[in-house]
């Protein structure tokens, strides 16, 4: 619950409509001060904002009632895909957890909802759009261990990592974090690049996948639509064990510094393979070093590249950088191509006229002449134009949400 902003820590109940909202939501933000652990608990009166993380206050009524011999306070935490919709996951804690809604920041797609009870206390954070969520709870029971671990074991599926996982590094309210973004790997489609690029693609994924890589910068050049953006989906599907970051050109210099570097440090802990750096339109970071007093400069960028490369930081942390840009060819700063820092400068070109009818008649089954080279993007527009549709990506069976119902509520 890292996430929690008091700034959207507001009354949630005048914002929702009144004939669609659950009489237990609406009664979300009115904390219960009837539980007996609560009235122990000295706070000010709460108003339209609450100053202090709402789950504090209770937590804190659950730590003082064990301190003075009560039962053990017990704590465990959840996170993963939803395999419900987040209202029933809602209505699975008033009903079957017999919890009350206490606090509601934001919504089902992205907020907060705190429930607890006389010796429970339970917050879920949806976010991706409500398809993800994580969830803690905290109790002195040990029969609503059994019942909280029932429930939330049924309704979260983790992410499998042959799916690729990616993450970003994001700024919240206590600092940078690197932040779970979702699935985006996907299956290289080999018929849509040149022998001389699948060549290089098969040479990154088996240095990403080992300990001791040729090097650890990977350089993707090429015009727009030549399918890079696809070419690096591809190594999260095929490098499973790393943890795919990606990072803004303009946080490269940063990436050393205290404010980043403890992020770094705590993924790594939790990672058994290598962290890969996404750099998209990373040309500042390749180009030849300039004055870092110009407007143009690029100094400080690069020699954070470098240290992540082949440094001491990158070593210890085992950090592998992609970066890709749209320039057909990159002029790279010298000190980039030493041995043992490039370990591969892929160009991803467009397609000749040969090759792209080849693709389209893969894709439609229909004859067509390109009467100059064209990229990837091009033919499968064209493949558009002749009918071809993108393979639809249905969402699981609403029956799954049915039996949930039945067997939970």
């Amino acid at each position: 619950m890292n996430d929690y902003d008091r700034r959207t820590s507001t009354r949630t109940a005048s914002t929702s409509a009144p004939d669609k909202t659950p009489t237990w939501s609406k009664e979300a933000n009115t904390l219960g001060t009837e539980a007996p652990w609560w009235q122990t608990v000295k706070f000010s009166t709460v108003g339209s904002r609450l100053q202090l993380d709402p789950s504090r206050i209770i937590g804190h009524g659950l730590l003082k009632a064990a301190i003075e011999g009560g039962p053990q306070v017990r704590e465990a935490n959840w996170d993963g895909n939803l395999v419900v919709p987040p209202t029933q996951l809602l209505q699975a804690c008033v009903e079957a957890l017999h919890l009350r809604p206490v606090w509601v920041a934001g919504g089902v797609k992205r907020g907060t909802h705190l429930f607890a009870g006389p010796d429970t206390m339970v917050q879920l954070y949806f976010y991706s759009q409500g398809r993800c969520a994580s969830i803690s709870a905290v109790t002195t029971n040990p029969e609503m261990v059994r019942r909280v671990g029932q429930l939330f074991d049924r309704v979260l599926k983790g992410d499998d990592p042959k799916k690729g996982l990616v993450y970003t590094l994001a700024r919240t309210m206590h600092g940078y974090t690197i932040r779970h973004l979702g699935l985006a790997g996907s299956p290289i489609e080999r018929g849509n690049y040149s022998p001389k690029v699948i060549k290089a693609y098969d040479h990154i994924v088996e240095d990403l996948n080992t300990e001791d890589p040729c090097g650890r910068l990977v350089v993707m050049a090429g015009e727009p639509g030549t399918g890079k953006t696809y070419l690096v989906r591809s190594l999260l599907a095929e490098v499973p064990k790393a943890a795919f970051v990606i990072i803004p050109p303009n946080l490269i210099e940063e990436l050393g510094s205290p404010d980043i570097l403890p992020s770094l440090t705590a993924a790594k802990s939790e990672m058994s393979g290598p962290i890969v750096l996404i750099v998209e339109d990373a040309d500042s970071c390749l180009a030849p070093r300039k004055d870092a007093g110009n407007k143009t400069g690029n100094m400080n960028a690069i020699s954070s590249l470098l240290n992540l490369g082949d440094g001491i930081l990158g070593s210890v942390l085992d950090i592998r950088i992609v970066a890709t840009t749209n320039a057909e060819k990159v002029e790279l700063d010298p000190a980039t191509q030493r041995p043992g820092r490039l370990c591969t400068y892929a160009s991803v070109d467009a397609l000749p006229a040969q090759h792209a009818a080849q693709a389209l008649y893969r894709l439609t089954g229909r004859k067509f002449a390109f009467d100059k080279q064209a990229t990837i993007a091009e033919v499968y527009q064209q493949a558009r134009k002749l009918g071809w549709k993108p393979p639809s990506q249905k969402k699981e069976a609403t029956a799954q949400s049915d039996d949930f119902r039945r067997e939970i509520l």
